[in-house]
């Protein structure tokens, strides 16, 4: 074959020809008769004969040889480099529907460019930005959450083909682009068309933790925080924040362990003494705790003989009793209370003694302004003047803030407006972090002060905070201490 200016003889006799649309694959490419050079080789494929020149037969476009562009072997032309024809870039899908993948190969969406990709009217984009339409309206979100929805889906499905799958680590670049990558995501999740390929935070942390430990004793405390975060036949599912807690107390021995054994099975009562040896109170406790719960689940397992852990005490911790915030720090939080979010949650905290627990999950229906009455950890309360002026500004500030919001929570943030999810307990004690008070501070305050201005009472803190009795032994018993030290100075 002779190669002159980079084609061969039979693409040079095609260029001669007008640059149309072709009869039969729709592209804008040289024609002949109508047609273009792929046609004909279709033509070619099917009839086994050559095709006549004046009138094209009758052919079953269903597939397409494939053309690759600027192919090797071929070399450039001696003098003056070869200039391609400027061709006006057309929108242009990136799978034929039906099409097999030649090789398997990672989007990268960053180089989306609406000129030549965008492709507003394929099938799978249309239903899903109606879907995002609706979805918005249910959720109350907002006109400029929805454009960038639309934008991202845009993006991703002006290509998508029947039955193709879109991971999630393939949409976080689009956050580049300036596109809203949950909710984005979270549509392609409820059409059936995203796999959320992300590893969990846990499954992270677990890993980084099993590294200190040698392979044969991690693998036993992988099964061990797995099956008690996920359950199993004879153990009760347990919250992420528990085996953490749990893996954290009991890691400094495990870490001992690991220099000299291999297997659980290998460590004695004795090694559960040395270990706790050196350490009291709290954290004694709790490294205790840790170790038998990964010695109870082995041995109702079966892959130990004995518990070494049983018949060991964990002592009673001695608990401090509650100090009054001083007069500084009270007059710092009135001082820091200035948006309406802020004079609620004080309210909430220094008035009705509310923790943040419970502050994340006050519902709208809560709160009775009609008939003056708050209803906080399913304890019913008479709602005093000042809560129903703050409770008041902050209804009309979330309003004018959130008009469209459906999030049932009184408490929302900027992100939790365009969901139903309460707030997080970080975002709530970022309120007053500054003040370096926390919100269970004020609380303790609130119920400290309740107990000295009526008597060390335990039945009335029980009766108008809707604590515990152990709870209100204990603020009563830390009234009566201060009282009798107020007495014996003043003596």
């Amino acid at each position: 074959m002779i190669i002159r200016n980079g084609m061969c003889g039979e693409c040079i006799n095609w260029r001669v020809w007008h640059r149309q649309r072709c009869a039969g694959c729709r592209r804008q490419v040289p024609l002949k008769h109508d047609y273009c050079r792929l046609c004909h080789r279709q033509a070619l494929r099917q009839l086994g004969r050559m095709v006549i020149r004046e009138t094209m037969p009758e052919i079953d476009f269903d597939s397409w040889q494939i053309f690759l562009t600027f192919a090797l072997g071929t070399r450039r032309a001696r003098g003056r480099p070869h200039k391609p024809p400027t061709v006006t870039p057309t929108p242009v899908t990136w799978q034929i529907p039906g099409q097999l993948a030649l090789f398997p190969a990672r989007p990268n969406y960053l180089r989306f460019t609406r000129a030549r990709h965008a492709n507003p009217d394929n099938p799978t984009l249309v239903d899903a930005r109606q879907f995002a339409q609706r979805l918005a309206e249910n959720r109350g979100w907002a006109w400029w959450i929805l454009r960038e929805i639309n934008d991202g889906l845009l993006v991703l499905l002006s290509g998508h083909a029947p039955g193709d799958i879109i991971a999630y680590s393939d949409i976080v670049p689009i956050d580049q682009l300036g596109h809203n990558v949950a909710h984005t995501a979270e549509v392609l999740d409820l059409l059936g068309i995203l796999d959320d390929d992300r590893t969990p935070t846990f499954d992270a942390w677990l890993q980084r933790k099993l590294t200190l430990l040698t392979p044969t004793l991690a693998s036993e405390i992988e099964l061990w925080a797995t099956t008690l975060r996920d359950g199993g036949p004879r153990t009760l599912q347990r919250s992420t924040d528990t085996v953490r807690n749990y893996l954290d107390a009991a890691l400094p021995t495990l870490i001992d362990w690991s220099t000299r054994y291999q297997h659980l099975r290998e460590a004695t009562r004795q090694d559960i003494k040395d270990a706790t040896t050196g350490i009291t109170g709290l954290k004694r406790k709790r490294a205790l705790v840790g170790l038998r719960s990964i010695f109870q689940f082995h041995k109702g397992a079966g892959h130990l003989f004995k518990d070494p852990t049983t018949r060991i005490n964990t002592g009673n911790i001695a608990t401090s009793l509650p100090a009054p915030l001083r007069p500084e720090q009270l007059e710092a939080l009135v001082k820091h209370a200035t948006t309406p979010l802020r004079r609620l949650v004080l309210a909430l905290t220094a008035v009705h003694a509310a923790r943040p627990a419970t502050l994340r999950g006050l519902l709208l229906d809560d709160t009775g302004l009609r008939d003056r009455t708050i209803t906080i950890a399913d304890h019913p309360r008479r709602l005093d003047d000042l809560t129903a002026q703050v409770i008041t500004q902050y209804l009309l500030y979330r309003h004018r803030r959130w008009p469209h919001t459906i999030n049932p929570h009184l408490i929302i943030s900027e992100h939790t407006a365009q969901n139903e999810k309460p707030v997080s307990s970080h975002w709530l004690g970022d309120q007053f972090r500054e003040v370096g008070v926390t919100l269970n501070q004020i609380r303790m305050d609130r119920q400290l002060e309740e107990a000295l201005t009526h008597g060390p009472d335990a039945l009335h803190l029980a009766a108008v905070f809707g604590i515990s009795e152990r709870a209100a032994i204990r603020y009563a018993n830390a009234a009566k201490a201060f009282l009798e030290s107020s007495l014996e100075q003043n003596q």
